[in-house]
């Protein structure tokens, strides 16, 4: 077991892969700000698992759980601190409230006992225990869910949420003094575990005045609560209590059915522009919706909004609740400038399964300036200090998205132009004559004098607003901010890449003689929907622009081999641009519809067939079963 501190990445590659009982899926990290081919909403596992009640009629001793994870909440799990300072940091990574569902289920399978809590604990690990072992920084349960294997940790963080869930008591337990560390789950019980592995005296550990009996979570066995390997009999157990679990950390949850299978379900997510203006705070806002399948009223919808900005990733969530006719609004307010991935979640109900929305990228220009001129300069308002240090975040970010293409391709997109903000302008002024004053300086030979400044005359406005003051710039200040929202298509030795970007006046002017600009400002109206199409055959690209009901507005072809082909849409400041159904065609191949999200990945998963038979050890009479049933827990691998 690894205690290595780390920043988990936002997102995970998970490649399907069939062995005889279990399916592990292996992850890789990816680049920011570019795209891989769109994964599926949600990542899905089948196992199996014992009956303690078998149907009398059919003595089924097996039922079939099926568990779904929505991939916008392991993105979001991602995006949260991994970081181990202490042991009692594991804490914070149990979330029970994210797989509650597994454990509703599971405990359908107890329901009635006498003994429901032991019962229920063996369950779990008979669940756990389908997971392949796999040696992994420490992640939370979804993340072991998703990806279907863990180590020690992993496995124990995921045990300790379901038990918890189904409402155990119970604590994790650190083993130190061995090489390499180990980790299992203690759970309270008031009595000594009655269905452990015959003949071998359970384990338990004292915390807090209750007795926690020890419950191995990795696969290696078919370990019930009460066993534990001889290995550990030599190491320290530290009790680590979950009184500070993630409880309120989790805005979705897993899917989970016992017996039926998850029925697939679908939501949508759209953005449109706000009529409102920019509060006193300068946050501007657009508005998101869409609808849930199958409508129902009064569902829960979450919806994600992630970015990078100088600190890292950023992943926000919001909440808000269906019509009587599925559907979901909401207001999303911002203050900067940059590339956004809004992603919509349902968690389902009864045996639906979570769904994801595909995700839309929303580039959003920066804020225009108040802006006002005088006879000889271009004033701003800005923050008191140095005009360029002042005026940078308002610059606005050069290139938003890069899609590669490769050599020979179709593409199409479609893409909105939203009003975010208001410009403000004509700005009040007035002269004001400044008299003469007398003034100290130092001279080149670093002499003091007193000279006279004589009285002139500025134009200034009428009003500040606090905290601001004027700013004086360059004439040409405003030909050198990147204000133009733009989608470059470039030839980069053959291979193509789609770019979103943001072009100053400058870039436009010294492109102009090699690039094949196509200017469509002034046909783009704002909150409407148009289509771009591309064709790429070599050394030419045909691309189209098409209104929503398909009419063709304009058609280029650039036949250059090195120069790109620019479309300019509109000027982006007080504007954000949303993206959606990105589809990617190659030569003999089915489209495929690239996915976006704070860094963006590539998951290709299918519904996962695993049974994982679970066989109960059965005690024997004789000697020779006792001997053999000792002499194998002393020598049981423990996986650390």
């Amino acid at each position: 077991m690894s205690f290595v501190n780390y920043r988990k990445a936002t997102v995970l590659l998970f490649i399907v892969l069939l062995t005889t009982f279990i399916i592990p899926v292996s992850a890789v990290s990816n680049v920011e700000k570019t795209y891989s081919i769109k994964p599926p909403s949600t990542i899905s596992h089948q196992y199996s698992i014992i009956n303690v009640q078998p149907r009398l009629l059919t003595n089924e001793h097996n039922e079939k759980l099926y568990v779904s994870t929505p991939l916008s909440l392991v993105n979001y799990y991602g995006n949260l601190s991994h970081t181990i300072n202490d042991n009692g940091d594991y804490a914070q990574l149990v979330t029970p409230q994210a797989v509650a569902p597994i454990a509703a289920s599971l405990l359908k399978i107890t329901d009635g006992l006498s003994n429901r809590d032991e019962q229920f604990a063996d369950v779990v690990l008979g669940f756990v225990h389908q997971l392949s072992y796999n040696v992994t920084n420490p992640q939370y349960p979804v993340e072991t869910l998703a990806s279907n294997k863990g180590d020690c940790v992993g496995l124990s963080l995921l045990t300790a949420s379901i038990m918890e869930a189904g409402g155990l008591d119970v604590v994790l337990i650190l083993y130190t003094g061995i090489n390499p560390q180990h980790m299992n789950v203690g759970v309270y019980l008031p009595y000594t575990p009655i269905y452990h592995t015959p003949l071998l005296a359970p384990t338990s550990f004292t915390y807090d005045n209750k007795t926690y009996w020890t419950a191995e979570t990795t696969p290696e066995g078919n370990w019930k609560v009460g066993d534990q390997s001889q290995a550990l009999s030599g190491a320290k157990a530290n009790i680590i209590p979950l009184n500070q679990t993630s409880q309120s950390l989790s805005p979705s949850q897993v899917s989970a059915s016992l017996k039926t299978a998850l029925v697939p379900s679908a939501i949508t997510v759209d953005t449109s522009q706000q009529a409102t203006t920019p509060d006193v705070n300068g946050k501007r806002s657009i508005s998101i919706s869409g609808q849930i399948t199958p409508a129902i009223a009064g569902q829960t919808v979450n919806v994600y909004v992630s970015s990078t900005n100088y600190e890292g990733e950023v992943l926000n969530f919001f909440t808000t609740v269906t019509d009587n006719y599925g559907n979901y609004k909401l207001t999303w307010n911002f203050t900067n400038s940059g590339t956004y991935y809004i992603t919509a979640n349902w968690n389902g109900v009864s045996n639906n399964a979570a769904a994801d929305s595909q995700t839309i990228p929303v580039f959003v220009g920066p804020q225009s300036y108040m802006q006002f001129s005088s006879p000889d300069y271009n004033y701003i308002y800005g923050q008191p200090g140095l005009a360029a240090f002042a005026t940078y975040p308002m610059q606005g970010e050069n290139n938003f998205l890069t899609v590669p293409l490769g050599a020979q391709a179709s593409l199409s997109y479609n893409f909105i132009v939203l009003q975010a903000g208001q410009t403000i302008s004509n700005v009040p002024t007035t002269n004001l004559t400044v008299p003469a004053t007398m003034e100290k300086v130092l001279t080149s030979q670093g002499k003091a004098e007193t000279i006279e400044i004589p009285a002139h005359n500025e134009t200034v406005p009428l009003e500040v607003p606090n905290g601001l003051e004027p700013l004086m710039l360059p004439d040409d200040f405003n030909q050198t901010l990147d204000n133009q929202f733009s989608l470059v298509l470039q030839n980069n030795a053959g291979n193509y890449s789609l770019n979103f970007k943001a072009l100053s006046q400058d870039d436009i002017a010294n492109m102009q003689a090699t690039a094949t600009v196509t200017n469509a400002t002034e046909t783009i109206r704002e909150n409407i929907w148009y289509q771009v199409t591309t064709k790429l055959n070599g050394n030419s690209a045909t691309t189209t622009l098409s209104d929503e009901n398909g009419t063709v507005i304009q058609s280029t072809t650039n036949q250059t081999s090195d120069n790109p082909a620019v479309l300019l849409i509109t000027n982006n400041e007080d504007t954000a641009i949303a993206i959606k159904n990105l589809t990617i065609q190659t030569p003999n191949a089915n489209p495929v519809q690239p996915q976006t999200t704070q860094k963006p990945t590539g998951i290709l998963s299918y519904t996962n067939l695993a049974l994982y038979a679970i066989i109960a050890i059965l005690a024997a009479a004789t000697v020779v079963a006792v001997l053999y049933i000792k002499r194998a827990k002393k020598t049981a691998p423990i996986t650390h």
